[in-house]
């Protein structure tokens, strides 16, 4: 071997050390363009890489190196051209000018170039490595985050324009956007709207209805894979991003669900998006869904609590305010019938009424807690004013218990033909119990089942032993036959009657 050989062999070695010495792609690729050009004295360089790298795109030394690319036809043995490979896989292409500027490129140049090109090929790959797995630290870091973005006590529309920004910020974008699906009643499944919108968006972009979204891409945004289009013309007709280049769609889903679109859009002249992007997008995606779906269920939770505590408070004012506002008044009612004068029966009539006008109020109160407005008059109501009207000749006070289910009664038209005898039985059992009883105390229970009503009027009087046989009776009979349901007289003399009126439901 000649000392020449020698000393480009010892160069050689030198320049391969120089370039695997670094783990950036950037300074792998620089590093190699020079020392190719130092070593074999080329005035000019050029290195083409492909998409399989960061640094896609071309680097060029010297003058008139960007025109190496092309076929030099009788001169092309003053330039040298390698390929970068490893293991079948193109990363790029290395071509320098002539030697000194003139000179060709001797047999053994071209085998020093092959074996640079080689470990120069594994160093690029070695880098491209280090980078992508970089990148997936970068990314899974940022997926870390949408919980935090997601929630808290922002608003969720706040929370997608934070995590827009992030995707656009991972990914190198220009602009970020997620599209959420509009599943109002009548949208077609191609309608979204813009529910979180990154920096470089303009603000009236924010909560703009989009329809037609994708309709025409063949995946129909529905259950796809990441897909990179040339520009975002064909999901975001806008033109707002008329300067928008590859745009990257991931589809946010979870749990089999369609939660909506994440778009990264970039510049353009900006170059596309690599495999490890695309791949990291998606994974980024899916975290976006599932955080999505925990806040909707977080919603959800909310609602559901917030219904239980409605309902809660409308039984309690039911079972227990209701009740006592409505025995105060029949006590008031009684009361007045044993006053001295006109003027202060007038007064406590005037009481009783009013509490008749809070009770109704209180039911209005909680009929729009648990409904909504403007419903017709509750069965309970219907039921309180039939026993008040009934029992007014008391002098003491009922024990009136009224099912929280038994105003779930009402809505149709069975229903209503129901209430009606219900109503009437009340007031017959009750005025019976008021003219024949001479009892001291009186219960009334009405009571919705999962497949009965059940009316149970209790009191403590005189009771009777001989068969009943008087017409109102038999008309309760009459009535609870006609339903498919039974009456029910149960007395004891001195120990008071029990009367159980039940009726199937359904």
């Amino acid at each position: 071997m000649s000392k020449r050989s020698d000393a480009h062999i010892r160069e050689l070695l030198a320049s391969m050390a120089s370039v695997a010495g670094d783990l950036s792609v950037d300074t792998v690729v620089q590093r190699l363009l020079d020392e190719a050009m130092k070593i074999f004295g080329a005035a000019s360089g050029l290195l083409e890489l492909t998409n399989a790298t960061t640094a896609e795109g071309h680097l060029a030394r010297g003058r008139d190196a960007a025109a190496l690319g092309e076929s030099a036809g009788r001169d092309e043995g003053k330039r040298l051209r390698v390929e970068l490979k490893t293991r079948d896989r193109l990363l790029g292409r290395l071509t320098l000018g002539p030697k000194n500027g003139k000179d060709r490129y001797s047999r053994i140049d071209r085998e020093l170039a092959e074996a640079l090109a080689g470990a120069a090929g594994v160093a690029l790959e070695n880098a491209q490595l280090y980078q992508d797995a970089a990148d997936r630290v970068r990314w899974l870091e940022a997926s870390s985050r949408i919980g935090e973005l997601l929630g808290g006590d922002q608003q969720q529309t706040q929370g997608l324009d934070s995590v827009a920004e992030l995707a656009r910020s991972e990914s190198h974008a220009k602009y970020g956007l997620v599209l959420t699906p509009v599943n109002d009643e009548g949208a077609s499944p191609y309608t979204y709207r813009i529910a979180g919108i990154s920096e470089h968006v303009h603000a009236s972009l924010s909560g703009r209805i989009l329809v037609n979204v994708g309709q025409r891409e063949p995946h129909g945004l529905r259950d796809f894979g990441p897909v990179i289009l040339n520009g975002p013309e064909s999901v975001l007709p806008l033109g707002e991003i008329a300067d928008g280049g590859y745009t990257l769609l991931t589809e946010l889903r979870a749990r089999d669900t369609h939660y909506g679109i994440l778009l990264m859009v970039r510049g353009k002249g900006q170059p596309t998006y690599r495999d490890i992007e695309t791949q990291m997008a998606a994974v980024f995606s899916s975290n976006i869904a599932q955080g999505i779906g925990l806040v909707q269920m977080h919603h959800l939770h909310e609602e559901v609590r917030l219904y239980l505590e409605r309902e809660r408070i409308a039984r309690d004012l039911h079972d227990v305010v209701i009740q006592r506002i409505f025995a105060a008044g029949l006590s008031i009612s009684a009361l007045g019938k044993h006053l001295p004068t006109p003027a202060a029966r007038e007064r406590a009539a005037g009481i009783t009424r009013e509490l008749d006008t809070t009770i109704a109020e209180l039911r209005a109160t909680i009929y729009s807690l648990r409904t909504s407005a403007g419903e017709h008059e509750r069965p309970s109501s219907r039921i309180l004013r039939a026993i008040r009207l009934a029992c007014e000749p008391l002098d003491f006070t009922p024990q009136v218990h009224i099912g929280d289910a038994v105003d779930g009664l009402g809505d149709g038209l069975g229903d209503e033909t129901l209430l009606t005898h219900l109503l009437a039985v009340i007031t017959e059992s009750l005025s019976n119990a008021v003219r024949h009883a001479h009892a001291n105390a009186l219960v009334v229970v009405v009571e919705r089942t999962d497949n009965a009503l059940v009316l149970q009027v209790a009191d403590d009087g005189i009771g009777f032993t001989a068969p009943v046989a008087e017409s109102g009776v038999a008309n309760m009979r009459q009535r609870a036959e006609e339903l498919g349901g039974t009456l029910a007289l149960d007395s004891t003399p001195g120990r008071g009657t029990t009367l159980r009126w039940a009726v199937p439901l359904g």
